[in-house]
């Protein structure tokens, strides 16, 4: 385990971080500090059901797993989790949203008003499956066994719905902060998170869940204009380009997936217009920011 040093010339004993802890976590991965103190504005979160505590793992997080340019912007590659995480980074005051990514701020200083809990949670539960940190796991499977020597075996146990799954260590303080994770295993938070995320291998059914039934029946009747518009677009979707999406999905969502592991994987985008922009106990996003993927997170404060 890494030690912390002390501060002082004095030769003060070094720190050791305590067995569990978010320092352990840090210490294991080799994390070293910015070397510049992040400012945090005085606090007026709406949401206040959840310590905002989590906002400096997920912001080193995000910095840990994005792509970076040589001149040392955050690249998003067109990649959705990417992209997510980008407006993330941007909304926690940390960089300026750019074509192809995001652009550090020379001074950055957390907003007063800090994005909703679980649209940051989304994204970091997107960038961490993109970054091969979050690995699902059938029921009943923890990754041994024949033919799956190269998939790590899953140390995160299923619960409240939320299949078993391997956790990356880099991971861990930021899905931990945000309250996704305890004594490794998910928590009743993480499991409309993972409705957001809607892995196939969780068979999670939530469409027949009742939060979910009445949280569609509140959008169903509130739906603003814009979006309304947009779902007829998608509506009128030829059959062709329809099939064609199906065939996409087939061939990339993994190279011995069924057809019906395929179609989990090709999730209607009119299915996630209800599912991502609006929310169980929010109701609709409509700050007007464009997106660039419809199932992204919508950040509102």
């Amino acid at each position: 385990m890494a030690k912390r040093s002390g501060s002082s010339s004095e030769g003060k004993k070094a720190q050791t971080a305590l067995p569990g802890s978010l320092g352990e976590s840090l210490d294991e991965i080799g994390f070293q500090p910015l070397g510049r103190r992040i400012t945090v504005e005085k606090q007026t979160a709406r949401h206040p059901r959840t310590s905002t505590d989590w906002a400096v793992p997920v912001i080193e997080f995000f910095r840990f797993t994005l792509p970076r340019a040589p001149n040392g912007n955050w690249e998003h590659l067109f990649i959705a989790a990417h992209e997510v995480a980008c407006q993330a980074l941007a909304m926690l005051g940390q960089a300026t949203v750019i074509d192809g990514g995001a652009k550090p701020v020379s001074d950055p200083v957390l907003p007063a008003i800090l994005p909703r809990w679980d649209d940051i949670a989304t994204a970091v539960v997107w960038a961490a499956g993109q970054s091969g940190l979050l690995r699902y796991r059938r029921r009943g499977r923890t990754g041994l066994g024949k033919g799956s020597s190269r998939l790590p075996r899953a140390n995160i146990r299923a619960g409240y719905g939320c299949p078993p799954a391997y956790l990356g260590v880099e991971a861990v303080p930021a899905v931990q902060s945000l309250g996704l994770i305890s004594d490794l295993g998910w928590t009743a938070a993480a499991e409309t998170i993972l409705w957001r995320d809607d892995p196939y291998e969780a068979g999670m059914n939530f469409a027949k869940d009742k939060r979910f039934i009445e949280a569609l029946d509140v959008a169903q009747t509130s739906v603003p204009e814009e979006i309304a518009a947009e779902i007829r677009d998608i509506a009128a979707m030829p059959a062709s380009e329809a099939a064609g999406l199906v065939n996409f999905a087939r061939r990339y969502a993994r190279h011995d997936a069924t057809k019906q592991e395929a179609l989990f994987f090709c999730k209607t985008e009119v299915a996630a217009c209800c599912l991502h922009c609006s929310r169980n106990d929010g109701g609709w996003a409509t700050d007007g920011s464009p997106r660039s993927n419809a199932n992204a997170p919508c950040f509102s404060s």
